[in-house]
């Protein structure tokens, strides 16, 4: 992955939320448990905004400022071709996020005009929707491998006769029966449902993942085709409901039928389309 590509998912992660503890940005996370200087700069950006949210959240320009504000800065920006002012800001941030073009860039360099404009500035990016990030074939099917992992590890599965918690609910296009069972996975923050399907060759698993999303994240609405695992299973992710779906199959090499075939076998049966 790039760095430009990490900055984006730094610059994308809220501070005060759970965005960095998301399946989304688990590259994010693996990444800076191996680079300190990722690190440095994730706090870096967490304390920015926390810092800029806190001191301008309060702030009430009178009606109509943002907009003759806007205007003045745009103005002046054609006309001031000395960038000095620019310089005012401070040198070692701006160098960090020139490479990244984002709402906060545009935030950092409009303040130096006037402690007004800031003002009126954030109030406009404080709404503004974070990066969109789009998950790679890859980064989905790695994911899916690592929870595959810890569930066989922690091997605690319960029936589904008794579902988790409402935040998590199945996919309306998908019915699951007493037969089948569930497990939490990834700290409690997705679900795992493996499912019985007939017939069932020896060593075939159908598990379908569920999470709650982050506002950055970019999926279709309906399970795509998918894509194979490092480890083997064949994997696909949709959003659906407010929730991301993962279904993940394997298939014993062994038998009548790969992965991708199993895959395909459930999506169309017991899924469908909208």
């Amino acid at each position: 992955m790039t760095s430009r590509h990490l900055y984006e998912m730094i610059d994308a992660c809220r501070p005060g939320h759970d965005d960095i503890n998301q399946p989304e940005f688990s590259e994010l996370a693996n990444a800076m448990s191996q680079d300190p200087e990722l690190q440095r700069l994730f706090a870096r950006s967490q304390a920015v905004d926390s810092a800029m949210r806190t001191a301008f959240q309060a702030v009430s320009p009178p009606p109509g400022f943002a907009n003759r504000l806007i205007e003045a800065i745009e103005a002046a920006a054609i006309e001031e071709s000395d960038e000095t002012s620019i310089a005012a800001a401070d040198s070692e941030l701006r160098v960090e996020l020139a490479t990244r073009p984002s709402r906060r860039t545009f935030a950092i360099w409009t303040g130096t005009v006037s402690l007004a404009a800031v003002a009126a500035t954030i109030a406009i990016w404080l709404t503004m929707s974070p990066p969109v990030t789009r998950l790679t074939d890859q980064s989905i099917a790695e994911n899916v491998d690592q929870w595959n992992l810890e569930l066989d590890k922690a091997a605690n599965w319960q029936s589904a006769a008794s579902l988790p918690a409402q935040d998590f609910p199945t996919w309306q296009h998908l019915k699951i029966s007493d037969e089948d069972r569930w497990q939490w996975v990834s700290k409690r923050r997705v679900v795992c449902y493996d499912l019985l399907i007939k017939p069932r060759e020896d060593g075939e698993i159908v598990r379908l993942f569920i999470s709650q999303p982050t506002a950055a994240v970019s999926l279709p609405a309906h399970p795509p085709a998918g894509y194979p695992s490092p480890r083997g299973w064949h994997v696909g992710a949709w959003q659906a409901n407010g929730r991301v779906y993962y279904l993940a199959v394997y298939a014993n090499p062994d038998g009548d039928r790969d992965s991708k075939s199993l895959y395909l076998s459930v999506i169309r049966p017991r899924i469908g389309t909208a």
